[in-house]
């Protein structure tokens, strides 16, 4: 089993009949630092964590949303980011995170685990202007399949692409999270994935036992 949640940053992600209210055993539960709030200054990790017994893999699912909400604005994603969240340390045009914990540190060193990145990909709205598609995307692309990640975080085992487009409630329209529907940014795309730490379809039958 792979237990991965959504990158803390803007936690807490709740509100209206669903939030946990002061006085309930949930809130209680989820106040990781017991100051009577609920913010990035607990651990938004911690609670949900089922168990070293029953997680397989630990993951995360990080995006590149843009520069500050409201989001929906095509922007370049900051040097670093990725990194930075991984490993709680992000202060930047979204604001300060570094309550967020150090999720490599805690989950995968600490827990002895290997990790995913359950989705990944960079916000490109078509409707608007702002910074290109493929800018947008390969600035962040090139964050997560560099060599720093591959070097600083060995046991990310496995990164998933969210190939698709879909309609973004935050947003209010129809983002395009791909690389592959367009053939230059899909051969871009290949031309930067590093070829040497990553395991390819074709090269399976070259490993198999």
């Amino acid at each position: 089993m792979i237990w991965a949640p959504n990158y803390g940053g803007g936690y807490p992600f709740a509100g209206g009949r669903y939030q946990a209210l002061p006085d309930s055993g949930d809130f209680q539960l989820l106040d990781t630092n017991r100051d009577g709030r609920l913010d990035m200054l607990d651990d938004m990790y911690a609670p949900y964590y089922p168990g070293d017994d029953v997680v397989d893999w630990v993951g995360m699912s990080l995006y590149h949303w843009g520069s500050q909400y409201p989001w929906g604005e095509n922007e370049v994603p900051e040097k670093g980011s990725f990194v930075a969240r991984i490993t709680g340390t992000y202060a930047g045009l979204e604001g300060d995170q570094r309550g967020v914990p150090n999720f490599y540190q805690v989950y995968v060193e600490q827990h002895h685990k290997p990790m995913a990145i359950t989705e990944t990909a960079a916000l490109y709205n078509p409707a608007v202007g702002g910074d290109s598609e493929q800018l947008i995307k390969q600035t962040w692309w090139r964050q997560v399949f560099s060599t720093e990640v591959a070097g600083y975080f060995p046991r990310i085992k496995m990164i998933n692409w969210f190939e698709w487009r879909k309609f973004e409630s935050e947003v209010g329209g129809v983002i395009d999270w791909t690389v592959t529907y367009n053939p230059e940014l899909a051969q871009a795309f290949l031309n930067d994935l590093p070829r040497s730490h990553l395991i390819f379809a074709a090269d399976l039958k070259e490993i198999s036992p």
